[in-house]
């Protein structure tokens, strides 16, 4: 009977086109677009548009300008009429107006660099803001620390003789392009060097990938596991009882049916990934392998346990949309977890998506030391589910219930 209602499950999904191409096809090219859309959407990969007005026209602004407009981290346009409206209309992402020397000494109320945001684009303001800190810090440093000396000066602990000769000085620097010492004060380093692991735009793909792959097998499983009401509406369940083994087996043969095609679905995911954007998962081969098939477990358990609680298709529809976006919402599926409100990211450690993508990237970082607790959850759902559904299968049915 197990392998009796594996094969109806592959064959009825075999049969439907339609449904062959959503489950194996549409998971992978909602992972390439989410791919896309996120893996340059982090750090110095946001290339915001930037519009620019330099309607000082000194040397020291001039200067910011033309660093501005050769750092590859930015878009820039030079704007000719209202920087404002340039902002309303979406022209650019954010203006920066530059209406006074940025050398001279400034009151915080006439401030040399004037920033126009947009509410609607809230985001490119600090973007704008930390590219420019780091553009002064690179290409300017001599005005920054002139603008320091200026501060230093205006409390009388240094004349103008003691100002004078600190600005040849930096002025000498900045002819022998020498770097200033504050310029490089900060290294960076990352998890991923010299750990064999995927490197940081790798490392962003993988997390979708897994994320991805977490919300798609628990909506494959879920609709696979509608066969479960299906056959009770029907009366084909009262009928199945009655063979050997009873409705147990047929909700085992269900499940293996559904940790498999989940496996198959996660690895289409992994290979797009592999393909195009350069994922490796041979570091860790048997550590991503062993996650797969505990997520597919996952979702093919809390599937026919959600299934065979509902008594109508409805019921488990609602249960297969609502449930899995919102667990989904909040397991870290849709956005990183790390972004949300910290009572949030507490509240991803009940869902099943965050422990799903936690074994993803333990195991593709660190290999099977690292992923085992996620393991242990994950395979703790599973049978919690597997078991769920096996008891309510055999439980006294009321009676079906007609949608």
């Amino acid at each position: 009977m197990i392998v009796a209602a594996f094969r109806v499950m592959l064959l009825t999904l075999w049969r439907d086109r339609a449904a062959l191409v959503m489950a194996f096809v549409l998971p992978t090219v909602i992972f390439c677009v989410f791919a896309a859309i996120f893996s340059g959407a982090v750090g110095e990969r946001i290339r915001i548009q930037v519009g620019l007005l330099d309607q000082a026209r000194t040397a020291t602004t001039g200067r910011l300008v033309a660093a501005l407009e050769a750092d590859p981290a930015l878009r820039t346009t030079r704007l000719d009429g209202d920087p404002v409206t340039a902002v309303r209309r979406g022209e650019v992402d954010v203006a920066l107006v530059l209406r006074g020397d940025l050398a001279a000494g400034s009151t915080p109320t006439d401030a040399p660099i004037l920033v126009v945001e947009s509410p609607a684009r809230a985001l490119a303001t600090p973007i704008a803001l930390g590219q420019v800190q780091r553009v002064l810090n690179e290409a300017l440093p001599d005005v920054v620390l002139s603008r320091v000396v200026a501060d230093v000066e205006r409390t009388g602990k240094i004349g103008p003789d003691e100002r004078a000769f600190l600005d040849r000085a930096f002025a000498e620097s900045r002819e022998k392009k020498e770097a200033f010492s504050f310029a490089a004060l900060v290294a960076r380093t990352s998890t991923a060097d010299g750990h064999g692991g995927p490197d940081g735009g790798n490392a962003r793909v993988a997390y979708y990938a897994g994320a991805i792959a977490a919300v798609f097998l628990m909506f494959a499983a879920m609709q696979g596991a509608l066969s479960l009401v299906e056959e009770r509406q029907s009366g084909l369940a009262d009928r199945l009882a009655a063979a050997p083994g009873g409705l147990p087996v047929v909700v085992l043969g269900k499940f293996l049916f559904l940790v498999l095609q989940g496996t198959a679905q996660g690895a289409l995911i992994f290979a797009a990934a592999a393909l195009v954007y350069g994922v490796s998962v041979g570091p860790h081969a048997l550590a991503w392998l062993v996650t797969g098939v505990l997520v597919a477990a996952m979702a093919a358990g809390l599937g026919l346990a959600a299934c065979a609680a509902a008594r109508t298709r409805q019921q488990a529809h609602l249960v297969s949309t609502f449930g899995v976006l919102l667990l989904s919402a909040v397991g870290g599926s849709m956005v990183p977890r790390f972004l949300m409100p910290p009572w949030l990211q507490s509240l991803g450690w009940f869902t099943p998506n965050a422990w799903a993508i936690e074994a993803y990237q333990a195991a593709l970082a660190e290999g099977a030391g690292a992923a085992w607790p996620a393991w242990a959850v994950l395979a703790g759902l599973a049978v919690a589910g597997l078991g769920v559904a096996l008891a309510l299968t055999v439980r006294p049915s009321p009676g079906p219930a007609r949608a």
